[in-house]
C-alpha cells in the first residue's frame, strides 16, 4: 500500500508519478467508495482498508515535507585552521562490532577548503583514507568542560633505551589480510591513534594477543 502510494504520487520536478514515467500510464486506483454489505467481516475489512489508505497518504505527506525541509537546510561553513569532529559512521577501522566504534573522531584541523561543502582534514598518518569530507559529516569543535585541550600525547616509556608506547588492547582484526593484522589501541590516546600491527610487533604484549586469539576463536 505504501509503495503503491509512493509510486503513484506526482513528483514536484517531473510533474509525473514514478509509475507513469516508467510504464507511461497511470495505474487503476482502488475504489474510494464501497457498496454497503450485510456481511460483518467484509464491512470490517473495507473500513480497515479506508483507514489504512488515509494513514499512508498522511505519512507520505509528512515524509515529503521533511525531505523538502532537509533539502533547504544550509550546511555549516568552516574555515581553514578550525577544528572539527568527524562523524564515524562511514569509517571502518576493524572494530569487531560496529556499535563499539566511536560515534565521531577528532577533533581534526581543517587544512584546506576544497569547495562550498568539502574540506580536507589533517588526519593521523596511520589513517590511510582520503582526507576530504562533506560538510554534512563535520561538526565544529568547541572547548567545553568535557572537551578541553586534553588531546596532548603522553610521553613514551623508555624500554631498553628505546621509546615505546603502551598498547592498551587489541580491538579488531582483518580476517582476509595476509599476513593477518590486528588493530590496537594505545593507553591514554584517543581512538584516532589506533594502529594496525602484525603479530611480530605484538611479542611484548603476548598475553593480550593470546587472550584476543582465544576470545575470537582465531
Amino acid at each position: 500500500m505504501a509503495e503503491f502510494a509512493h509510486n503513484n504520487r506526482t513528483h514536484s520536478v517531473t510533474r509525473n508519478s514514478p509509475f507513469f514515467m516508467i510504464m507511461r500510464y497511470h495505474p487503476r486506483l482502488l475504489p474510494t467508495a464501497f457498496e454497503k454489505t450485510s456481511v460483518p467481516s467484509v464491512e470490517e475489512r473495507l473500513n480497515k482498508l479506508r483507514r489504512l489508505r488515509g494513514e499512508v497518504a498522511g505519512m507520505m505527506e509528512i515524509a515529503q515535507r521533511k525531505m523538502i525541509e532537509h533539502g533547504k537546510r544550509q550546511m555549516d561553513k568552516f574555515e581553514e585552521g578550525q577544528k572539527v569532529w568527524l562523524e564515524g559512521k562511514n569509517l571502518d577501522f576493524g572494530y569487531p562490532n560496529r556499535k563499539l566504534s566511536p560515534k565521531r573522531e577528532g577533533p581534526f584541523v581543517i587544512e584546506k577548503v576544497m569547495g562550498p561543502v568539502t574540506y580536507r582534514l589533517k588526519l593521523p598518518k596511520q589513517w590511510r583514507i582520503h582526507p576530504v569530507f562533506h560538510a554534512g559529516l563535520l561538526k565544529l569543535y568547541r572547548e567545553t568542560k568535557a572537551h578541553r585541550r586534553n588531546f596532548l600525547e603522553p610521553p613514551p616509556d623508555i624500554v631498553e633505551g628505546h621509546e615505546e608506547f603502551e598498547i592498551e588492547a587489541i580491538i579488531g582484526h582483518k580476517p582476509l589480510w595476509k599476513p593477518r593484522c590486528f588493530l590496537v589501541s594505545w593507553k591514554d590516546f584517543d581512538s584516532s591513534h589506533n594502529e594496525w600491527k602484525m603479530k611480530e610487533e605484538l611479542e611484548h604484549v603476548m598475553d593480550t594477543y593470546l587472550d584476543y586469539i582465544v576470545k575470537n576463536k582465531l
